[in-house]
């Protein structure tokens, strides 16, 4: 189609690409959560594609900084890509997103990540798909929840003993996002789907550890989790209680513990059996070699996609939380 043209917006635009999102699921506040809230939203990291004046296509890009050991890298989120039900299978879609990708290098980004399942399409893009460990933990246990820690749910006034424990936990795991307070006021309003059940751990009135789950893709699914040194127990207690919370209204509980293989074997010893899920619907991009290189102290003609995110993000110790999904 000739007629289309490939252009980002301006700000005041933003209901409109909102409106065109809407079809989607027929829900527009869930988008709405994402695009007024996020306080890495640009307008110029907002995509369209129009026609005789009417939005057709769009995808957004949500910036994150993923940390690796030493370092942290620039990455273009690529989310809400969505095409009316009119103009698909036009190509329009593709254009679309190998013009906005073009354009990644100018904003500074290192990589770029996406969720999907058309994992065909996104490779003729340049993704490649990269292997994440989950763990699904399965029904049919009645652990006794042990009574050493206080657990109680997250209150706004949290926040700041809770994003203390994030960034300690999370200062030496590759694959996790560096958040400033504003990614957090900001994560708290949408990470959920559309709630969340948020659990604080506390010793002596000192939250030691959190986790957080949402119903997602019909599981319960803690989204990510933390807890301070010497405290490993708290977070067992906190896992525990959303695993019975979990299975009462749902076919089962869905967790990233590859990383910590003490916890899920403690799980185990409290009798909840486990099996290892292979998510292999994320993908990775190289937005700029030279960056990336620099970043990973290599040189650009060094790198190969194809065995790169298996070397700098292995499934069994890096963590991408959920909870951090675009």
């Amino acid at each position: 189609m000739r007629d289309v043209v490939l252009r980002t917006i301006e700000l005041a635009e933003r209901d409109a690409v909102l409106d065109l999102l809407a079809e989607w699921y027929n829900d527009r506040e869930f988008f709405a959560r994402y695009l007024l809230h996020d306080p890495t939203f640009s307008p110029a990291l907002c995509f369209v594609a129009e026609v005789e004046g009417r939005l057709v296509s769009t995808f957004q890009v949500f910036r994150k900084a993923v940390r690796l050991d030493g370092t942290c890298l620039d990455v273009a989120g690529v989310g809400n890509v969505f095409t009316t039900a009119a103009y698909r299978g036009k190509g329009i879609a593709s254009r679309l997103l190998q013009y906005g990708l073009a354009q990644l290098p100018e904003h500074d980004f290192d990589v770029s990540l996406l969720f999907a399942v058309r994992l065909g399409f996104y490779a003729r893009l340049g993704y490649h798909s990269h292997l994440r460990y989950l763990v699904f933990l399965a029904p049919g246990a009645r652990p006794r929840l042990p009574e050493r820690y206080r657990v109680r749910p997250f209150a706004a006034e949290d926040l700041p003993a809770v994003q203390a424990v994030y960034d300690t936990y999370c200062a030496c795991r590759r694959g996790t996002t560096v958040r400033t307070s504003d990614y957090w006021r900001a994560q708290l309003r949408y990470a959920g789907n559309p709630g969340e059940e948020f659990l604080l751990a506390t010793d002596a009135d000192r939250v030691v550890a959190y986790a957080r789950a949402t119903g997602l893709l019909d599981f319960y699914v803690i989204t990510e989790y933390g807890y301070a040194p010497g405290h490993r127990d708290a977070l067992l207690q906190l896992l525990l209680q959303h695993y019975l919370e979990g299975i009462q209204q749902w076919p089962g509980v869905v967790a990233q513990l590859a990383h910590e293989p003490e916890v899920l074997e403690a799980l185990r010893q409290h009798g909840i059996a486990d099996h290892r899920i292979d998510d292999v619907f994320w993908m990775w991009r190289i937005v700029s070699p030279e960056r990336l290189a620099e970043k990973l102290r290599t040189r650009p003609d060094a790198l190969r996609p194809e065995l790169l995110w298996r070397e700098i993000l292995p499934p069994e110790s890096s963590v991408y939380w959920i909870s951090d999904r675009f």
